[in-house]
This record gives structure tokens, C-alpha cells and sequence, in this order.
């Protein structure tokens, strides 16, 4: 059997530290409390990588074409990388055409999206390739004049001719948000047009400009895809 003892200055050691029991087993109940109180404020970490992907967008526009207002119909995809830069082509074409009354275009898609994951993001893109457009003109005919000798009689003619031209279209755009895979955009362009190598390709003259092609579009799209 074994007998312990405490005498003099022993004894109130051992009262000290008994004392100290109590103390020493809170401050650990404090330390675990704290702790999983931190931990459920600030929770794991996570890291999420930015996704990348295939996108298609039907595209619809409305557009200034050859002095009246016109009505494209079309679609733009291609590769989005991770919810910013777009890499892809397009196609677009007049809705309300006719045989003297025709425009289509299309070609090199780029775009760069900003916040397309967030309920409203936004964007540009730009459209560089080519097209064709049928249009009307009137021009001044010289008819030969009813008595000799006198100057021809100039009679306005109505024709129809054909333009291949070089188009670029920068595009600014908004992008809302519908639910991971569905986006609606809205945006506003202009359409700038050139002649292929400085050669116009008209049905009955040649020399016209392709001022009557370019013009102001507005554009409304639905973006299916992409990484989100």
C-alpha cells in the first residue's frame, strides 16, 4: 500500500495545481468551440475550374439594307473558352428577299464575354468575311432624241444588279442569364462593307458603291452551350 503525504510547502503546490484543473480544461473547451465556430463561418475551400465548350447561337437581325429596313435570319457558333473568348463562324440571310432584293454574308467569328456566368454579363464580337447582295437602282439612259441634231433624251431606268462585297461587323452585346445552358443576348452593330480587289461585279453598269449594303443592325440571339 502506498501512502502519500504532504507537508509544509508540498502541500501548497498541490493546491495550486488542483486549483489550475479547472481552468486548464475550459480553455480547451473555449479552443475546440472557437475553432468549430470558425470553421462553420468560413467553410471549406473550394476551387472551381473555369469550363470550356461548344456554342450555337440563333441569331435574328434587324437592318438597314439598301434604303429600307430589312430582316436577317442566321446563327453564329463555335468554341468558347472558358466563359470569355470565342472562336467560331457565322451565317446570315434576308428573310424578305426576292429576285432583284437579296442579301446574305457571313464568315470569322471573334468574341470576348465578360460576367456571362453572372445574371447580366456582357460582350463584343466582330464578324470579318464576305457576302452578296441583289438591289435595285435608278440610272439615267440616253435615249436617241426624236429630231437630228438634237442632245439625247435622258429617261430614269429602273435595274437590277448584283454586288459581292467584303463585309466587317463589330457588335457590342448584354447577355442575361436564363440557367446553365440557356443565355439571351441583345446588342447593337454596323455592318462595313467593301469591293472585293476594287471591282464591281453589276448586272447593267459597273461603278457603284456599296453604301446601299452596310448599316446599322440591332440583334437578338439565344447562346445554347458554351462552359457554364
Amino acid at each position: 500500500m502506498t501512502r502519500f503525504s504532504f507537508t509544509g510547502g508540498s502541500s501548497a503546490i498541490a493546491c495550486a495545481l488542483f486549483s489550475l484543473l479547472p481552468m486548464t480544461a475550459a480553455a480547451q473547451t473555449f479552443d475546440a468551440q472557437t475553432l468549430d465556430s470558425a470553421q462553420q463561418t468560413t467553410g471549406p475551400m473550394t476551387v472551381e475550374k473555369i469550363k470550356s465548350g461548344p456554342i450555337i447561337a440563333p441569331d435574328f437581325k434587324v437592318t438597314s439594307f439598301d434604303h429600307s429596313t430589312g430582316t436577317l435570319a442566321g446563327f453564329y457558333g463555335g468554341w468558347l473558352h472558358e466563359e470569355s473568348f470565342l472562336i467560331g463562324g457565322a451565317g446570315y440571310w434576308l428573310v424578305n428577299r426576292n429576285d432583284a432584293h437579296d442579301l446574305g454574308y457571313g464568315g470569322l467569328v471573334l468574341g470576348w464575354f465578360v460576367n456571362r456566368d453572372k445574371p447580366v454579363g456582357f460582350g463584343v464580337k466582330t464578324l470579318i468575311g464576305g457576302g452578296h447582295a441583289d438591289m435595285t437602282s435608278v440610272v439615267s439612259i440616253a435615249q436617241p432624241a426624236p429630231v437630228r441634231g438634237q442632245p439625247p433624251i435622258l429617261v430614269p431606268t429602273v435595274i437590277g444588279y448584283h454586288q459581292d462585297f467584303f463585309v466587317f461587323e463589330p457588335e457590342a452585346d448584354a447577355t442575361f442569364h436564363l440557367n446553365k445552358y440557356l443565355k439571351l443576348t441583345g446588342g447593337v452593330g454596323y455592318r462595313l462593307t467593301g469591293h472585293y480587289y476594287g471591282y464591281y461585279g453589276y448586272y447593267g453598269y459597273y461603278g457603284g458603291p456599296t453604301d446601299n449594303v452596310q448599316g446599322v443592325t440591332g440583334t437578338v440571339s439565344l447562346q445554347i452551350g458554351g462552359g457554364t
